[in-house]
């Protein structure tokens, strides 16, 4: 039985993107006979929380995955799910004992870093580079971003792509006047812009850092907090148009979540809406009301039918090629 061993800075108890895509992906994997361990940082001793984002906890001690590595490399697939501490010290670890592993890119962070610390983005790309030089594959949820990363000069970038699960995400027969944001609610998610759109009924579904400075700016706004289950399923489903601000995220699975509820998307032009938004589902624009506009426009059993393509079957195949 073929064994696949994940490392990542992050809990799988946490709400996001790259929790929901590893989860689904260790589930298929399982399905088909792979023996399958993830290591998050609950692994790496004592934890503290990241500045400014008190749900977020990096480990401290890393190194104590040592031993997990030195049992794992007997011809385990190692994947570094993330350029954290867990994920740093894995992959010097596994490039001093010369064992190949293969990484992923999901988030933008020096275009991130830089709007925190006003530093040029090309300084961390520094890092992010040297950390992935050594992967034997990178790996990155659209075609947009591998021509992104290969014009920074990284190796061996190659896509994988996302899915959704229709048992989980499908449409409601009536929806209520009010377009919705679901995302993680932090500064670089760009919600500012989602807020100060002109449509009256806005309705922002998560929880982080940056909620209460917006409830404070933008008072009108019905902020529910994070939902799960059912609950978040109809936020979507019940939603006129589902708005995508960000402009740092590599994809964002909640596009697809949308899509699968019927619900249109309006978004700006970014490597991740480009990969998923076509004629029949949403509209991309620089001008958000008017992708706003144009997304209240479609239909909504087009817009479903469109996310049929996208499974985590797939998805997991494509991970599978990249990995082996």
């Amino acid at each position: 039985m073929a064994k696949i061993t994940i490392i990542s800075d992050t809990d799988t108890d946490q709400v996001n993107g790259v929790v929901t895509t590893y989860k689904n992906t260790i589930k298929q994997l399982r399905n088909i006979g792979y023996q399958v361990n993830m290591f998050d940082s609950s692994r790496g001793g004592k934890r503290i929380a990241l500045p400014g984002y008190k749900e977020i906890l990096i480990a401290l001690q890393p190194w104590k995955i040592k031993p997990i590595l030195d049992s794992h490399t007997d011809g385990t697939f190692i994947h570094i799910a993330t350029e954290g501490p867990m994920g740093l010290f894995a992959r010097l670890y596994l490039e001093w004992k010369k064992y190949p592993f293969t990484t992923c890119y999901h988030t933008k962070f020096p275009e991130f870093i830089e709007k925190i610390t006003k530093i040029p983005a090309k300084f961390f790309y520094f890092y992010f580079r040297w950390f992935h030089s050594k992967s034997k594959c990178v790996m990155v949820p659209t075609e947009g971003m591998r021509e992104f990363l290969v014009s920074k000069r990284f190796k061996n970038v190659k896509v994988w792509t996302r899915g959704v699960d229709p048992t989980e995400f499908y449409p409601e027969s009536e929806t209520n006047k009010y377009i919705v944001c679901v995302s993680r609610v932090s500064k670089e998610k760009n919600l500012d812009a989602f807020c100060q759109l002109a449509y009256p009924n806005k309705v922002l579904v998560g929880d982080g850092p940056y909620l209460e400075e917006l409830k404070k700016k933008y008072p009108e706004i019905i902020y529910t907090g994070k939902l799960t289950d059912d609950a978040l399923r109809l936020a979507y489903a019940k939603a006129q148009c589902f708005v995508f601000p960000s402009k740092e995220d590599t994809f964002g699975i909640v596009l697809l979540e949308a899509i699968a509820c019927g619900t249109p998307i309006a978004a700006y032009p970014q490597p991740g809406p480009r990969e998923v938004i076509d004629i029949y589902n949403g509209k991309m624009s620089d001008d958000l009301d008017v992708a706003v506009e144009c997304a209240l426009k479609k239909n909504r059993t087009a817009v479903y039918e469109s996310s049929k393509k996208w499974t985590w079957k797939v998805a997991t195949e494509n991970f599978l090629q990249n990995v082996l």
